[in-house]
């Protein structure tokens, strides 16, 4: 079938129907805004927000111990316990690492606070907290002037080592001072304490010396000194009488010459007559 070539262009300039309605949606805004002065713009939606990274800082960790400071000796209680004052005002500190004999009762305790008022009375110290709460504070103190105290404490006699809060390096360090004190029997190491602190000290009496006996005089009584009498001297046997019939015999006994007046002397055997036989 065949279509009538007169229709084909009708069809063809035929506007779409959606054109036609946007054209109309235009219109009525066209008169809308010609009605109230404005033409209203189309809604834009409004754009994404640009995604913001938020890197969370992590908060710092509090440590167990503070910054050192530095504060000067107010009071010293006993060789463990101190007042100070400097940054933040007052405090009371608890000396780390020492036990130290009670003030009221304990063997040494006069000797020791003594010893730490002496070393500690109005120094500057340096006090570094392990714990603080309210104003009384348990730290290590080192005198500005030389040295940490808690050694020097404990290496002289002072005190004896205590481990709570204490620094497993720091406390090797104490406990070599404090053996250093114990061999050496310095302190409280030695009598009548004998490392015993919480006890009042056991009074030893002294070694009584011994009382000397008053010299005694004792009369002597003379004595009559008896003298023996010597052994009275034996009398020599009288000679033998000797004889000899010739100077052969004679000088065969061995006794020539023989002189006058000898045993065996005769006028014979002195053939010239001067007093000697047997020439």
């Amino acid at each position: 079938m065949h279509t009538d070539p007169t229709e084909r262009p009708s069809r063809e300039k035929r506007m779409p129907r959606w054109m036609m309605i946007v054209l109309a949606a235009f219109s009525v805004l066209f008169v809308l805004g010609a009605v109230f002065g404005k033409t209203p713009q189309p809604q834009q939606e409004p754009p994404a927000a640009a995604a913001v990274r938020v890197e969370q800082t992590p908060s710092p960790t509090t440590s167990s111990s503070t910054a050192p400071n530095t504060y000067r000796v107010a009071e010293v209680r006993d060789a463990g316990t101190i007042k100070v004052t400097g940054p933040g005002g007052e405090k009371i500190i608890h000396v780390l690492g020492l036990a130290t004999p009670p003030s009221t009762n304990g063997c040494f305790a006069t000797e020791t606070v003594t010893w730490a008022k002496n070393t500690l009375a109005g120094q500057e110290v340096v006090i570094q907290a392990v714990s603080d709460d309210a104003g009384v504070a348990l730290a290590s103190v080192s005198m500005v002037n030389g040295g940490d105290y808690s050694t020097t404490a404990l290496k002289a006699g002072y005190a004896k080592y205590a481990s709570k809060a204490v620094e497993k390096t720091v406390g090797v360090a104490l406990q070599a001072a404090e053996a250093a004190a114990r061999t050496a029997g310095n302190g409280l190491w030695g009598p009548p304490c004998l490392g015993k602190i919480d006890t009042p000290p056991t009074s030893v009496a002294p070694p009584q010396q011994p009382v000397a006996a008053p010299p005694t005089t004792t009369r002597a009584e003379p004595t009559t000194k008896k003298t023996t009498p010597p052994p009275a001297a034996e009398e020599p046997d009288p000679p033998k009488a000797a004889y000899y019939p010739n100077c052969a015999a004679a000088r065969a006994a061995g006794a020539a010459p023989l002189y006058a007046g000898q045993p065996g002397y005769s006028r014979k055997l002195d053939r010239d007559g001067d007093g000697v036989a047997c020439e």
